[in-house]
């Protein structure tokens, strides 16, 4: 049995390790917004933008979703689920095209939906009030760093 010891230690410190370096070094995407940076998960699947940040209760202030779409166009969005309020910002290539600001959670009846001016194929969530306090506009380019 004490043979087997050391092995088991070392592949926990190395479990250990490797969880460190994922929490101070995630796989995610960035996107620099504004001159600031944020940590961004990724909807691309059907199910993943149906539900987006929905049924969550609060969003880090360094975080978002970035909606990743195969081709330009006008994709609404709507609240449901959400128990925070949005800023919806929507680019087409790397440039904002639009800012949906202060999107409110939905109370009751029906949702209303959003939608971009022009056609976009990209589309970034983050915080009520975040694109306002960072000074940022239609226009803007925006920065999607890659890991």
């Amino acid at each position: 049995m004490g043979k087997f010891r050391i092995p088991i230690i070392c592949a926990v410190l190395l479990g250990l390790l490797v969880a460190w370096y994922y929490v101070r070094h995630p796989l995610a995407p960035k996107v620099v917004l504004g001159g600031k940076q944020f940590l961004v998960e990724l909807a691309i699947s059907p199910v993943e933008k149906q539900r987006g940040l929905g049924y969550r209760s609060a969003l880090a202030a360094d975080r978002g979703m970035l909606f990743v779409y195969d081709h330009p166009e006008q994709y609404a969005f709507w609240m449901k689920g959400m128990q925070f309020p949005l800023d919806i910002i929507w680019i087409a290539g790397t440039t904002i095209v639009d800012i949906s600001y202060d999107t409110p959670v939905a109370t009751q009846g029906a949702l209303p939906t959003y939608t971009p001016a022009q056609p976009v194929d990209k589309v970034l969530e983050i915080n009520a009030g975040t694109a306002k306090k960072l000074g940022v506009n239609a226009g803007d380019s925006i920065q999607i760093l890659k890991r």
